[in-house]
This record gives structure tokens, sequence and C-alpha cells, in this order.
């Protein structure tokens, strides 16, 4: 059938302004596809030592004293830029691809106001994007999607409101490289609130966690289901927790080793905390307390013998830090949790990259890492009651251990919800910006190769 025209504009951010890229395209409407043109990021330089991106890389590693760099706003690209408000972003990678997952609305009539699950795709870095494919596409309101990947698959979760209101975990598989996506499968189907999704992959497993809330209920239990076949089929739910509180469950994996992690604001016993399978799901060992103060909402990863769980804070709390907790024997002990404006990053005794930090990192949220170090973390932070800003800590880049930060959104207006990705010597960063007036999807590339 043939569908209407669609006009779009792509702004590119130039030294606070916007460039315009107007392209309209004739297309052909699927029921299951949203069209836009191809998103073509001409402020990505290709990844080459000799170009602008390194150099200033170079620059903000060695030529400058202060710990925080303004990031380029020219390097930067809104991937939705439209009128409709685009949310919670979440970015993975693999090679040369980079996949981004968000939140979009597609109504305005109140209160059915809804949103749906999208989907777009790099295949050369960042440089140029495709098609947003719309996932969900229904007339319910979809929410908070998660990604993963690896080499068996591209695998997406998100929580959906159904006819009678309730919320599920929904999920979706791309065997093809995120060309085409199988149909959604309801992972939860409870009478109960299913909601706050996370997800992992490994080979052929796939694991996802997530909380569920009984109707008229504060408290929560923590599901987790796995699947050893490419996610065709999914395992009877496990109960990691119950009885929380206002948690926000998290799971990686690598090899036979699957990693939970949930912050839990019950006054009675809170905390945070760690639980591991060293069978790929099957079984999960006594759960472990890794703090008892400062427990905001987590973030984990993983990588060999390694496992890495930071987190900052909640609205619902004050806490004026960055924490992490590691472990290098697969999760099995975990040294005493840090404070990361309080512990050595870069050099022994720089005591002013102290201080600055501590500056810095006063109101942390949706604290990210994609790595089983701490040498690339993104969060949100206050800057001001009108502003906030999505910094990246570097740590240790260098052979003399520098670190810096980088304001990402370097703007006057907020910025939320940062997401980071890790492929070969790039590093991908998405986070939703209010300074076009409404709610946007914008990306970052970072060369991480300095010779």
């Amino acid at each position: 059938m043939n569908g209407p025209s669609y006009s779009r504009t792509v702004s590119i951010f130039f030294n606070n302004n916007a460039l315009c890229l107007n392209s309209i395209l004739s297309v052909l409407v699927l029921s299951s596809l949203t069209c836009h043109q191809w998103i073509n990021a001409i402020d990505e330089p290709p990844n080459n030592n000799s170009l602008p991106m390194n150099s200033f890389l170079e620059k903000t590693r060695h030529g400058n004293d202060s710990l925080v760099t303004d990031f380029p706003d020219s390097y930067t690209t809104n991937l939705t830029n439209n009128n409709e408000d685009s949310i919670y972003a979440q970015v993975e990678s693999s090679g040369d691809n980079v996949y981004v997952v968000w939140q979009e609305s597609v109504t305005k009539s109140l209160p059915k106001h809804n949103y749906d699950i999208f989907f777009i795709k790099s295949g050369d870095e960042g440089k140029n994007f495709g098609r947003p494919i719309n996932l969900s596409n229904n007339t319910e309101y979809s929410e908070r999607p998660q990604i993963a990947v690896s080499k068996n698959g591209l695998f997406i979760v998100w929580a959906e409101t159904d006819n009678s209101g309730n919320k599920e975990i929904m999920f979706t598989k791309s065997l093809d490289g995120g060309t085409t996506f199988g149909k959604a499968i309801n992972l939860s189907n409870t009478s109960k609130n299913s909601n706050h999704p996370e997800i992992s992959a490994y080979g052929e497993n796939v694991y996802v966690v997530w909380r569920d809330t009984a109707q008229n209920d504060t408290n929560d239990n923590i599901l987790f289901k796995s699947s050893a076949d490419g996610g065709n089929t999914f395992s009877k739910p496990l109960e990691l927790a119950n009885n929380t509180f206002t948690s926000f469950p998290k799971v990686s994996s690598y090899g036979n080793y699957v990693y939970t992690v949930w912050n839990d604001d019950n006054e009675k016993n809170g905390g945070l905390f760690f639980a591991r399978s060293s069978d790929e799901g099957d079984s999960f060992e006594k759960v472990v307390k890794l703090d008892d103060v400062n427990s905001g909402e987590p973030q984990i990863s993983s990588s060999e013998n390694n496992v890495l769980v930071v987190w900052g804070g909640l609205h619902s709390k004050n806490i004026d830090n960055i924490y992490f907790a590691e472990s290098n024997d697969n999760g099995r002990t975990f040294a005493d949790s840090k404070a990361i404006a309080d512990t050595t990053i870069g050099e022994p005794n720089n005591t002013k990259n102290h201080n600055q930090l501590a500056k810095i990192i006063r109101s942390p949220l949706n604290v990210e890492v994609d790595s089983h170090n701490l040498s690339y973390m993104v969060w949100q932070d206050t800057v001001s009651q009108e502003n906030q800003e999505i910094f990246l800590l570097m740590a240790n880049q260098t052979n003399n251990g520098d670190t810096k930060v980088l304001n990402l959104s370097n703007n006057t207006g907020v910025s939320e919800c940062p997401s980071v990705s890790i492929s070969a010597n790039n590093v991908y960063v998405t986070w939703e910006d209010f300074t076009t007036g409404n709610h946007e999807i914008l990306f970052s590339n970072l060369y991480r190769q300095v010779n």
C-alpha cells in the first residue's frame, strides 16, 4: 500500500547553534516500520588519529590542567529531532555496528498519552544511521527499553501496559543484525505490574531481570529468566528477592557466570545486594550485601574474572558521590565499596583531581558503565536548579595515569538518562536532552585510541 510523504529535519549542534539538513523523502510505510530518512552524522570524523577528534582528546588529556573539559557540540548528533518526546535511550555496539533503542511519544492526547519503542542502527561506527523501526507499535504504553548484543543475536526488552492496565515484560530479537525483528513475546505474564527490565547476553544465552509489584502494594519482587537457545524459549522465573522497595535490578554475564545486583530502600534491611550464578542462570548462590548506606540505583559490568558494580543516587536520596565495588574472582568476593571522589584515580597523590571530582559529583543520577574497570563512566549531575549535565569520566587513559571529565551535554538545560557502550576504539554515548523544547535523543562517538 502507499503511504504519506514524511519530512524530517536533522539537526547537528555546532557551537550551540543547530545546523539543519532538510531532506524530504517519499517512503513506503509498513505497519511495523516508522519511516525516517537516513541520518548522516556529518559531524563525526573517521577513526583516524590525524583528524580533529583525536586532536581534541590529545589536548584534553595532556594540554589542560582543569579536570573538566567541555565536549565540542559539533560532535553531537540529534538522532530523533521531531516534535514528539523521545526519552530513555540505550546504546549497544559490536564491531562497526551501533544500536540505539528509546521510547517515543506517538500521540499527545492525555490521559492516553502513548509511547512506542523505537530501534535504529548504524553500520559505520555511528557516522550514518538507518530508518528507525517501531518495535512495539500498539495503542498502549511501552517504556524503558533495554538492549543486549552477542555474536548470536540482538535482544531487546521493555515494559508494556496491556489492555487491562497491567504492565508486562516484552521481549524481541533480531538474528540479522537489526534488519528485522521477531514477534514480541510476553516474558512476565502475571497479574502483577512487571517493570524496570534489564537484559544481558553471552553467546546463545540470554538473561532478563525485572521487578514485580502487586496491585496496591509498594513491595517488589526481583525476578529472573534465562534462555539457553538464543531467546527461542525461556526458563520458569526465579525469584531472587522479595519485599524489596524502590529496587532497580541489573544483570551482566560472561561465560557460565551471571551476575545480578539491585538496590533496596527498605528501612529494615536496605542496601545494595548482589547474587551470582555459575551455571548459566539455572541457580543462584546466597545473596550478598555490598553496601549498607549509599544504595542508589546500580549498574554492573563483567569481563573474564572481573566484576564491577557502580552506583549513584536516586531522586529520593541525596547521595553526593559515585560508589563502586570490584571483584576479581568472578564475584565470589568483593573489595570494600569506595567513593570515586575519595579514591585514587590517576596519579597516586593527585589531590587536585580528588578535590575537583568532589566538586563535580554533587548529585549523581543514572550512572552507567560498559567496562569491567572504571576507564569510561557516564552519569547525570545537577549543576543548578535549571541545568543538569551529562559527564563522562575517562580514568587512567594515558601512560602517566591522567584522568579527565568531559561535559558531553554542555548546555544550559536539562540533560539526563545517559547510556554508554564501548567497541574497539569507540566509546558511544546517548542521552536525553530537553534544550530544544522537547525531549530528543542525542548521540556522540568518542575515539579512544590515542597514539
